[in-house]
C-alpha cells in the first residue's frame, strides 16, 4: 500500500481513533457522574424526609438534634470552643 493511501481520510476510521475513544469515554464518565449525582440527591431527600418524620413521631426538638450532633462531631468541628 502506498504511503499516501495509508494517510488518506478514507482509509482511517476516525471513530476508532484513540482520541475519539478517549472523548467517548469522557462523555460516558460524565453521564455516569450526572446519574450518580441524581441518585445521591434523591437518597438525600428521602433521608431528610425520614429524619423529619422520625423527629415528629418521637418529639425530638431541633435543640436535641443539635446537641446530639455536637456530641458526635469530631473535636475539630466544634466552632464554639475557639480552637478551629
Amino acid at each position: 500500500m502506498p504511503a499516501s493511501a495509508a494517510s488518506s481520510p478514507s482509509s482511517v476510521d476516525l471513530h476508532d481513533s484513540p482520541t475519539s475513544r478517549a472523548i467517548q469515554a469522557v462523555a460516558r464518565q460524565a453521564q455516569r457522574a450526572r446519574r450518580a449525582e441524581t441518585v445521591r440527591l434523591r437518597q438525600r431527600a428521602a433521608l431528610l424526609e425520614l429524619l423529619v418524620q422520625t423527629m415528629a413521631e418521637l418529639h425530638i426538638s431541633m435543640a436535641e438534634l443539635n446537641a446530639a450532633r455536637r456530641a458526635h462531631a469530631p473535636a475539630w468541628k466544634h466552632p464554639e470552643d475557639g480552637t478551629a
